[in-house]
């Protein structure tokens, strides 16, 4: 739990100067506007690649630059799915952090099987992490040149 509410937090050590790069390699690496992954046994989950900036961490409580975007669970049979929120934010010079929380209120099918929530959640969250730093290692990111 986070902050009163379902949603779970993954720390990733990227300079927040880079994130915008981060972001629009990642948005160009994508096939379509979404992104998508299979979590096994946990379900499946869509990531819309187009970030948006907000002020200021708004969207998290931090003091940094702040990103969002809405993603998609399904749970493993793929009858429910939750509409979420991705929120990325600089929380120090060379780290941020990615958090996933579930829109509120949950449908009652969702109500009832939250721990399953919970792990599609941390799964998506953790590919797209990875993701991410996988896309700030690439040559160029830090001079802001695509190769």
């Amino acid at each position: 739990m986070y902050g009163g509410s379902i949603s779970v937090a993954r720390a990733l050590p990227i300079d927040a100067a880079l994130v915008d790069d981060v972001l629009a390699r990642l948005r160009r690496d994508a096939t379509s506007s979404m992104v998508s992954w299979t979590l096994g046994d946990r379900g499946s989950a869509e990531l819309d690649v187009a970030f948006f900036p907000v002020f200021f961490g708004f969207a998290t409580g931090g003091n940094g630059p702040a990103w969002t975007t809405s993603a998609r669970l399904w749970d493993p049979t793929a009858v429910a799915v939750a509409a979420a929120v991705v929120e990325l934010s600089a929380v120090s010079s060379d780290t941020c952090e990615l958090v996933l929380r579930p829109e509120l209120p949950l449908a009652p099918w969702w109500e009832a099987r939250l721990p399953t929530l919970v792990e599609i959640a941390q799964a998506a969250l953790d590919e797209l992490a990875e993701e991410l730093l996988w896309q700030a290692t690439r040559d160029g990111v830090a001079a802001g040149r695509p190769r």
